[in-house]
């Protein structure tokens, strides 16, 4: 499933709060500033966050995490809206109503979402005709906080078109995370909370190069028919921390299946992907209702 989307109107402009006056990336606790008219406009192609997506991904540490949160706070995100904008080119102030024109969306976990871009092209790859907003870092991230999206999911693409597909490095940003980035802090998990609370493992979904034969998918499929609760699968590249990458499979259930049922069909399922997947290549299987199988849902190619 794709994130859904039905608006069609075209427009874009750029805003900033009202009470800005200086240029550059805001400070922690600071507001977002205004280009200079020397600077021009947003240098949305040569932001520094898809790189910052991919160092995370290929080597998930404090360091890392750090330079990505930074580079978060930096950069000009791309918000889809709900309707058009004023048609006047240029810089307006930040409206308390703005969040409110956000394009929020449900993911395939029926989960609310704010979806955002790093440039024009990766947001044309999702939609081509919706209109958006730019906003930078610390305001963007007090916008969506004030909304009652749960993630945020940068650089989704359109998974129902076939000219659609993964150009940039995306990811998701969690609710408590974009809340300490709307007071313009770096996330950072408590002291106090060490010993029960693990950081998520930051991971790049992705395609592989080179695609599974179409008999590869065939005979998936044919083992999922087996299973009336198998409503579809989905195929991504998951890279890990370690740089590993993993050719890994979503399952999405109906929502009446059982946990007996479930597991007889992953363990086929499996069984099958060892057989048909190459053996060179690590192979997994997840349920499309985990965190990860979400962001396979969201980026991946559904073939069943």
């Amino acid at each position: 499933m794709s994130l859904r989307n039905t608006v069609v109107a075209r427009s874009s402009t750029r805003i900033r709060r009202a009470d800005e006056t200086n240029a550059g990336p805001p400070a922690p606790g600071a507001a977002q500033s205004e280009p200079s008219p020397a600077q021009g406009q947003p240098q949305f192609e040569n932001g520094s966050l898809p790189a910052a997506m991919l160092a995370v991904a290929h080597g998930d540490s404090p360091e890392t995490r750090r330079v990505l949160y930074e580079s978060m706070l930096k950069t000009w995100f791309l918000v889809p809206t709900r309707e058009a904008v004023p048609d006047a080119p240029g810089f307006h102030d930040v409206q308390e109503s703005t969040a409110a024109s956000f394009s929020l969306e449900h993911d395939p976990a029926g989960l609310l979402v704010a979806v955002a871009f790093t440039d024009e092209e990766a947001l044309r790859n999702w939609n081509k005709t919706i209109p958006w907003i730019a906003l930078q870092g610390t305001a963007f991230f007090q916008a969506v906080a004030s909304t009652e999206a749960e993630e945020i999911v940068i650089n989704p693409y359109e998974l129902d078109d076939p000219g659609s597909k993964m150009i940039r490095p995306g990811g998701r940003v969690t609710r408590w995370e974009f809340e300490e980035l709307a007071q313009g802090d770096i996330p950072q998990i408590q002291a106090d909370d060490a010993e029960t609370q693990t950081p998520p493992q930051s991971v790049l979904v992705t395609m592989p190069t080179q695609m599974p034969a179409p008999e590869v998918f065939a005979a998936l499929g044919a083992a999922a028919r087996k299973f009336t609760d198998v409503v579809a699968l989905y195929f991504a590249q998951v890279i890990y921390p370690d740089g590993e990458p993993h050719w890994t499979v979503a399952v999405e259930f109906a929502p009446s299946s059982s946990v007996k049922r479930d597991k007889a069909a992953m363990s086929a399922l499996t069984k099958e992907a060892r057989r048909v997947f190459p053996r060179t290549v690590t192979s997994d299987l997840v349920p499309a209702s985990t965190a990860l199988g979400q962001s396979i849902t969201t980026t991946g190619k559904k073939f069943y």
